[in-house]
């Protein structure tokens, strides 16, 4: 009995750093990104996505379907920058932050008509905090020249969700989710190794500062 204890447990704790790799490969149950960016007919995805958007009628089917491919890009980011095409991922990062800005955008909207949100608004909280993790990831492997951009993207459109939070569910429901992402942060970037590493940590480590003193 105690082989079979200790055998399951040597599995699990293996097991450990494979699960934890492919969990950064899926958000919100979205595990394929699609078609990336260095394709030729990626204009058929943009093309695909605005026919379904204009053909969704619903204030908050469109505002999940907006953030379904949301997920798909910060999985198109991870991608691009593990085929070593970073200068891609950077322009897709100003179009994700776009689409985080319009998800936010059509969940207050839908308050504003007094129906309700709160389920459409956990799922956002919790697939931006997954959204977060990824794209910090991503930014430790980029190079300098990228990172810019991702850092932008992170900064941006977690501002967009607390302010839209706040409107939404209230100043403690804000000021609960800062809490939490500015944990995953630190968790994340204290983790980061190697001298190159050593900006973006004290550039995120500074951005907490400054948020804390807020």
């Amino acid at each position: 009995m105690k082989k079979l204890i200790v055998s399951v447990f040597f599995f699990v704790f293996c097991a450990l750093p494979v699960l934890a790799a492919e969990d950064l490969n899926s958000i919100g149950g979205i595990s394929d990104p699609g078609i990336l960016p260095d394709s030729p007919i990626y204009f058929l995805k943009n093309w695909g996505r605005s026919l379904n958007m204009l053909f969704t009628f619903n204030a908050a089917k469109k505002a999940e379907l907006e953030l379904k491919y949301a997920n798909e890009d910060v999985l198109a980011l991870k991608k691009l920058c593990d085929k070593g095409k970073c200068d891609l991922a950077e322009k897709l990062a100003q179009k994700y932050e776009q689409k985080m800005a319009k998800v936010m955008e059509r969940v207050e909207r839908v308050k504003e008509e007094g129906k309700d949100v709160e389920a459409i608004a956990e799922k956002l909280k919790e697939n931006y905090t997954r959204q977060q993790e990824v794209l910090l990831r991503v930014l430790e492997k980029a190079p300098e020249q990228a990172q810019k951009g991702l850092t932008n993207a992170l900064e941006n459109s977690e501002k967009g969700l607390e302010n839209a939070i706040e409107k939404i569910q209230g100043l403690k429901e804000k000021n609960q989710l800062r809490s939490e992402l500015n944990s995953q942060i630190q968790n994340t970037v204290s983790n980061m190794g190697g001298e190159k590493r050593a900006q973006i940590k004290e550039k995120m480590q500074e951005r907490f500062r400054e948020i804390e003193s807020e």
